[in-house]
């Protein structure tokens, strides 16, 4: 009996119960000051709380918000295309269910649903913009150009397309050459050599890169070429150990195909015969506003400045002088300004640094902006979760073989990032609420959009209802990320379950 008493598990205590009562007691009157502040604290929420309720259900005239709800929520975008808005609504909330649900589940499972956020941008972005797609007339066309006519390709100002083929076919040559057999090195050499044949007619047409020095086209091809060869390489030797490349290597090469004849071929040369059709209407991001536009403000500003930021924080402890000096300037000149210096800057000085031939909306460059100062906060804040970890941490790393990116990307950054998810996260709903800022670059948020409908002459002096539903809107899209923070926290052992 003994034996079997040892045996048995230890169990807990059982949890002590309270009603309400004692609940009250114990955590509202332990004392006469707490006893004091709590009547203190609840006569004046009782007085404000008062006063709100019965301005809302009597006084308040909510019609300036129910009649101008569409207004608020979407602005000017089309009236037929709103399902749009919608169906990205609907697969963002399957996306979060999925994700709960498989927070728990297999690997693999979790692995195909970090696939599916990283590629939910890109989906939305088409959603909400539109798609125009090449037609077979299109495609034949257009070909033709890099055949018969390449010196139309700069008129037209598309001659980034053909370098950005390049980059691709390069990069996906160089991943490819270490990591396939022998035979798969002829096929990767052949689509190499293929795709340079194609551009040879354009590469032939000579370039003056300075006064009177003129070169190939070819030149620069071929050098983005080796560049983009030696970048996969690199990538290749970096992460060989931490994913399976010669599994992706088909799926991938089957994916540039489609991909090249979208880019070299989606285009308008001005003969409506041959242009390429629109699978969904355009609508351009100058006409967004409302609701949308400030979603899609800060939804792009954090899923663009996270990666951004941990790049500047890795730059900033760089052994290497230019990288580290760089990140450093970056960081200290973009935190030294306020944020809508940073957005006139990007509205004024954004298209100074980009090719002739490539625009950018007014959204964009704001995007680009705010995306910019996010990044140059994080990596302030990921620097100091780098700074936490211990040194022996790096060493045992270095002692089973794993090379620096390896180290960096499995043992040291998941450590890193885990004690730095509350001040992330107050950056991400500080940026949120910074979105009211663009309304002095022109752009028309939420909040532009309130002053606009309190100014209709049936519902002049309407002020408090605009404005408290528009506080409501932020209170709770900030609240739910707190939330959510306060789960991941919880999650990861940081915060003890209570």
């Amino acid at each position: 009996m003994g034996e079997l008493a040892a045996l048995r598990p230890i169990q807990q205590p059982p949890r002590t119960r309270v009603g309400v009562v004692g609940w009250v007691r114990k955590n509202l009157f332990n004392s006469w000051p707490s006893g004091l502040v709590t009547l203190g604290v609840g006569a004046a929420l009782y007085a404000v709380g008062r006063s709100l309720l019965a301005w809302g259900f009597a006084e308040a005239n909510w019609k300036v918000v129910t009649s101008n709800l569409e207004i608020l929520a979407w602005g000017r975008y089309p009236r037929d295309q709103v399902w749009r808005l919608g169906v990205s609504l609907a697969a963002m909330l399957v996306l979060a269910l999925a994700s709960w649900e498989a927070r728990r589940g297999p690997r693999r499972k979790r692995r195909w649903m970090l696939f599916a956020w990283l590629l939910s941008p890109l989906g939305l972005a088409v959603l909400l913009r539109g798609l125009i797609l090449p037609t077979p007339l299109t495609v034949f066309n257009h070909l033709g150009y890099y055949l018969f006519r390449p010196e139309l390709l700069s008129l037209l100002g598309v001659e980034w397309r053909a370098q950005v083929a390049v980059l691709l076919v390069g990069f996906l040559g160089g991943l490819s050459w270490g990591a396939a057999s022998t035979r798969w090195r002829v096929a990767v050499g052949s689509v190499n050599v293929a795709i340079l044949a194609l551009l040879a007619p354009y590469g032939v047409l000579r370039r003056e890169i300075a006064p009177g020095i003129l070169l190939p086209n070819l030149v620069p091809v071929g050098l983005l070429l080796g560049m983009a060869w030696v970048l996969g390489r690199s990538v290749l030797l970096r992460l060989a150990n931490a994913i399976a490349i010669p599994r992706l290597l088909l799926p991938a090469w089957l994916l540039l195909f489609p991909t090249l004849i979208i880019l070299l071929t989606n285009f308008d040369v001005g003969v409506e015969r041959v242009a390429p059709a629109a699978v969904l209407p355009i609508v351009e991001p100058a006409i967004w506003s409302g609701i949308l536009l400030t979603v899609v403000l800060a939804a792009v500003s954090i899923l663009a400045s996270f990666p951004i930021g941990v790049l500047l924080a890795l730059g900033r402890q760089s052994s290497l002088p230019v990288v580290k000096g760089f990140c450093i300037l970056f960081i200290e000149v973009v935190r030294g300004v306020p944020l809508i210096t940073i957005l006139f800057m990007a509205q004024v000085m954004l298209p100074l640094f980009l090719p002739t031939e490539l625009t950018l909306d007014r959204v964009l460059r704001a995007m680009a902006g705010m995306t910019l100062f996010t990044a140059a906060y994080l990596a302030e804040i990921v620097r100091g979760g780098l700074q936490s970890i211990r040194r022996q941490q790096f060493d045992a790393a270095r002692a089973l073989g794993l090379n620096e990116v390896l180290v960096t990307v499995l043992v040291v950054l998941p450590q890193a990032l885990r004690t730095v998810i509350p001040p992330i996260m107050g950056q991400f709903v500080s940026i949120f609420k910074d979105t009211t800022l663009v309304t002095i670059v022109g752009l028309l948020d939420l909040l532009a959009v309130a002053q606009s409908v309190i100014k209709q002459r049936e519902f002049l002096g309407l002020v408090r209802e605009v404005y408290l539903f528009s506080a409501l809107f932020y209170f709770v899209i900030s609240f739910t990320m707190s939330r959510a923070s306060r789960r991941l926290e919880q999650s990861t052992g940081i915060e003890a379950r209570r």
